[in-house]
């Protein structure tokens, strides 16, 4: 499910408190190597010489990276008789190692999701944080930052400009600043999925004539309906992260998502009343069903569903040729981002401010996000979409979906996952209360004014 949390659970609800309270004891770890980094701009050539030469195989004692998996599969629940040495990431590591004979990575294997984001919390607290570890991006790393290593002065220019996500985790999701992490792959862009069959029974074209506003998507919808057949499955939540919040985001934009998370801006305001009004007429109108929503539609029971890159695989295989994919229209002609979608970078790798080796964890980061790697990955069954700028996917796929996912992906118009500017604790209130909105036993004025209410209370505790 392409690297996206749909009804993520929770952080701790102490998390913030603890950050604050115990969070700067880790800077001042004897262990830490004399990083001295003050998240000061890109590292010169000499830095990155000492780092790489640092590695080398005639410095004498192995360095030892203590990397916590939370994301590479290292069970096949297909095959249990799979060794460990026949999954990418083993041999990626087995690569490394190769390549970097003075280096030995100790990888463990931690669950993904929050625990593992308790835990990393928690040894950071103790000061025994991995060296390298893969969290969720956006406020789920901000929220730990406290025990994260700044990147900025371990990273060249060349690094920063061969990838993208970056806003995904630097402060404040800014073009430039302090760095947390270093963008994992990419999720793709949400889009919607359609079944061709049912659109050309309804005369309609999408390949040809795809809606590009909200009255021409209304428009397509009761043409679907009126031709018998339900047109959208939705999740229970009202797909508020797949769909709903892309007309947030391209009405305000990325950094009106933040002034929102901030307080600078409120979810309560024209705008984004207008969007929730005509969101939740698609459901006065009868267009919507969230009735199982994916099984109806590889059933051919509903028209279209919202997803995106990690659903092509189960779509293709119910619907074959007859699956289609377009991008979510327009919510109006004044938004701020125009012909895009929600995706980008879901996850990021981090060096604890513990690891004494941050030269050597980043080096090992970039080989594993190197185009090489992630070409590798993909082509070994690990689901991710490049995060290299300009990368072809006809280099390592050849379904058409996939190359226009990736092609999405490194478009300017893809916003990322506002959910993830959003703290976590904000992000499943927010479904929660559209479950209701839906239900029509939440006004959408209310609806509004609740998250307000919400994310101050949030900020209220920082």
């Amino acid at each position: 499910m392409n690297g996206k949390r749909k009804g993520t659970a929770l952080l701790l609800a102490g998390s913030l408190m603890l950050l604050s309270a115990c969070g700067n004891g880790a800077n001042g770890n004897s262990e830490n190597g004399g990083s001295g980094n003050d998240g000061s701009p890109a590292a010169s050539g000499a830095s990155a010489s000492a780092s790489a030469s640092s590695s080398g195989g005639d410095s004498g004692k192995k360095i030892k990276l203590v990397f916590w998996n939370t994301s590479y599969p290292t069970i096949d629940e297909n095959d249990k008789t799979k060794k460990k040495e026949d999954f990418y990431i083993y041999k990626a590591i087995a690569r490394y190692e190769a390549a970097h004979p003075n280096v030995e990575i100790d990888i463990q294997d931690i669950p993904d999701g929050t625990n593992a984001m308790t835990k990393f919390q928690t040894a950071g607290i103790a000061n025994n944080g991995p060296d390298v570890t893969n969290l969720w991006s956006g406020n789920y790393t901000m929220d730990l930052k406290a025990f994260i290593q700044p990147l900025n002065s371990y990273l060249q220019q060349t690094d920063i400009d061969s990838m993208t996500g970056w806003n995904a985790v630097t402060e404040n999701f800014a073009d430039s600043g302090t760095i947390y992490g270093v963008p994992d792959g990419s999720d793709g862009t949400i889009g919607i999925l359609y079944n061709k069959k049912l659109f050309a029974a309804a005369g309609l074209d999408p390949e040809k004539s795809p809606p590009t506003s909200y009255d021409e998507f209304v428009a397509m919808l009761k043409k679907l309906k009126d031709s018998g057949v339900t047109p959208i499955g939705s999740e229970s939540d009202g797909d508020f992260v797949y769909f709903l919040d892309y007309w947030f985001a391209q009405t305000v934009g990325t950094s009106g998502i933040n002034d929102i998370v901030n307080g600078k801006l409120n979810f309560n305001n024209p705008k984004l009343l207008k969007v929730m009004q005509g969101y939740l007429q698609l459901y006065k109108d009868g267009f919507v069903t969230n009735d199982q929503p994916q099984t109806q539609f590889y059933n051919g029971k509903v028209a279209l569903i919202f997803g995106g890159y990690g659903y092509l695989n189960d779509a293709r295989a119910a619907l074959g040729d007859d699956l289609g994919m377009m991008k979510i229209p327009n919510f109006s002609d004044d938004v701020v981002v125009k012909n895009g979608g929600i995706g980008g970078t879901g996850a990021d790798f981090v060096v604890s401010k513990s690891s004494r080796h941050p030269e050597e964890a980043v080096k090992f980061i970039l080989f594993l996000v190197s185009k090489d790697e992630q070409i590798a990955r993909f082509k070994d069954g690990y689901g991710k979409l490049l995060n290299i700028k300009n990368a072809d996917a006809r280099e390592f796929a050849d379904d058409p979906f996939v190359i226009k996912q990736q092609e999405w992906a490194s478009e300017p118009s893809t916003i990322f996952w506002p959910d993830n500017i959003y703290p976590s604790e904000l992000s499943d209130y927010i479904s929660s209360l559209n479950a209701l909105v839906i239900k029509q036993q939440l006004d959408p004025g209310d609806f509004l004014a609740k998250l307000d209410q919400k994310r101050d209370e949030i900020n209220a505790q920082k």
